[in-house]
């Protein structure tokens, strides 16, 4: 009986699968799965990260990321340039005058105005609204020429300028509800339709100064199961599927139409935070040097992520300024267990290592390190707690939290956000407001916040590292590749840096 049910849930699905290749998709299409739903297609309600992908293909932002070479320096896109006037808080931009929306209205600095307000109107509960705070005032020096004044010098100012940018008079004349519904912008793009829980879909603007598409249509669509993603990818219903898990590669590889890429150059930090200022044995750097030596960092990528990723030992995402990979440590469990002996560290006394469900793959990682641990003379209690709980007890500094947790961090292109909110003594994510240096520490971080020579703010950057490597808050334990397939039909090409999957319109048809 068993054997009847397993053969016929494989038919069922096979039919459902092959009735799925049938579908009449345009040859002259793309299609994109998503793991959720969008929560918008209106660039000025942004509520989260799913809602980039969808939202930048419609749009020209002031600066971007170029395509080419995937740098990590945003270049000029609606600007012709920028310039930091003297003050070290102004930023001049000149826009180029050949940019057109969609409704073949010119895009000016008026449009650019409009849409930063825009941003940061409370009614729209923007994601980048606290981000945008940084800016005092905008002035409007005439269409093509404005001036962007910030309260104090930003060293992360570049990151202010990736916001599309919309058209003020299309906007004042169908009204906000119609807007949100049919949005127009400057970009590649043009939007066509949402069925809510679907897709979204678009159509190429031939009339795009700059890029001439491959292909006449972009449909995303929204595939919330693992399964059914690479499924469709591989009957060639969709044809790009991003954040895919290891373990589901050995699958791909089996099919000679999907193309399976990864990228390392992502943000992704994954890492073990101690708890000094709760449990002040640690305040002693012996056992958390002790910590790094006894994990295996490499058997941790090749096991759990099936070695998709590398070790790394500084707190700096791989994408981001300010990593370098000549800080490392050896895997050295004999050293370890001599440091635990000179350390205050009591044999037997239990010490609680918490994860949740916000890391992925957490509770392999952690029955890992449990084991490293355990085999250099610790005794490791794991202590699973639900995401929001686990953000609560680390923010209120709650001993609940246990002596370590295991962390990840997602990141961006650019450290400052991170290290203010979790080295800084008074930041709420602090775990670790008494550690040695820690005026100098403090003083740097908001130091690098500032500094707009970037070589300058390398420097600052990098003797803050070598603080934090003297009096470790945990061991960094390693970094996540980002895997993703495309159908053969198509080739495209991660956007070096980048979180989500960017640079659409560079997708070359390769069977038409």
């Amino acid at each position: 009986m068993k054997k009847r049910m397993v053969l016929f849930v494989a038919v069922v699905t096979s039919l459902i699968l092959s009735a799925g290749s049938l579908i009449a998709y345009p040859k002259d299409e793309v299609r994109v799965a998503l793991a959720y739903e969008p929560a918008t297609v209106n660039i000025m309600e942004m509520k989260g990260g799913i809602d980039i992908p969808v939202v930048v293909v419609m749009h020209e932002s002031i600066l971007a990321t170029d395509p080419i070479t995937g740098d990590r320096v945003l270049k000029n896109s609606l600007s012709e340039s920028m310039i930091v006037l003297p003050d070290n808080k102004s930023i001049q931009v000149r826009m180029r005058k050949n940019a057109r929306f969609h409704t073949g209205d010119p895009v000016t600095a008026y449009d650019v105005q409009f849409t930063y307000e825009q941003i940061t109107n409370p009614k729209n509960a923007n994601m980048m609204a606290p981000v945008m705070d940084e800016i005092e005032e905008i002035e409007v020096i005439d269409d093509y020429n404005l001036i962007f004044h910030l309260y104090e010098p930003y060293a992360p100012w570049k990151e202010l300028f990736w916001i599309g940018i919309v058209s003020k008079k299309y906007y004042e004349k169908v009204g906000r509800e119609k807007f949100r519904k049919h949005p127009v912008g400057s970009g590649p793009f043009k939007f066509v339709e949402r069925k809510s829980g679907e897709y979204v879909l678009f159509e190429a603007w031939r009339e795009h100064p700059t890029w001439k598409l491959d292909y006449k249509t972009l449909r995303f669509m929204t595939i919330p199961d693992d399964v059914t993603r690479l499924a469709m990818l591989e009957t060639g219903e969709v044809d790009i599927v991003s954040n895919i898990l290891p373990h589901n590669l050995k699958r791909l590889k089996r099919n000679k139409h999907v193309v399976i890429k990864r990228e390392s150059r992502v943000p992704s930090l994954f890492g073990l935070s101690v708890k000094p200022d709760n449990f002040p044995i640690f305040k002693d750097s012996t056992l958390t040097d002790a910590l790094s030596y006894a994990i295996n960092r490499q058997e941790i990528v090749d096991r759990v992520f099936l070695g998709e990723g590398y070790p790394m030992w500084i707190y700096a995402s791989k994408s981001e300024l300010g990593y370098d990979p000549k800080f490392s440590d050896e895997f050295n469990p004999e050293k370890a267990r001599q440091l635990i002996k000179k350390s205050k560290y009591k044999p037997g006394d239990p010490m609680i290592l918490s994860y949740s469900s916000s890391v992925p793959n957490s509770s392999m990682i952690a029955a890992m390190v449990q084991r490293y641990l355990s085999k250099v003379g610790l005794t490791i209690k794991l202590q699973q707690l639900e995401a929001g709980i686990a953000a609560t007890y680390n923010r209120n500094r709650d001993p609940r939290e246990g002596h370590m947790t295991l962390y990840a961090w997602g990141g961006g292109r650019d450290p400052s956000i991170r290290l203010q909110m979790s080295i800084v003594s008074d930041s709420p994510y602090s775990s670790w407001a008494t550690r040695p240096r820690v005026k100098e520490l403090d003083a740097l971080v908001a130091e690098q916040a500032k500094e707009m020579d970037e070589a300058k703010r390398l420097k600052l950057l990098n003797k803050i590292h070598a603080i934090l490597d003297e009096s470790s808050g945990g061991p960094v334990l390693l970094g996540a590749n980002m895997i993703y397939a495309h159908s053969d039909r198509i080739d495209y090409n991660w956007q070096a840096h980048g979180e989500y999957v960017y640079n659409l319109h560079r997708i070359k048809m390769v069977k038409k």
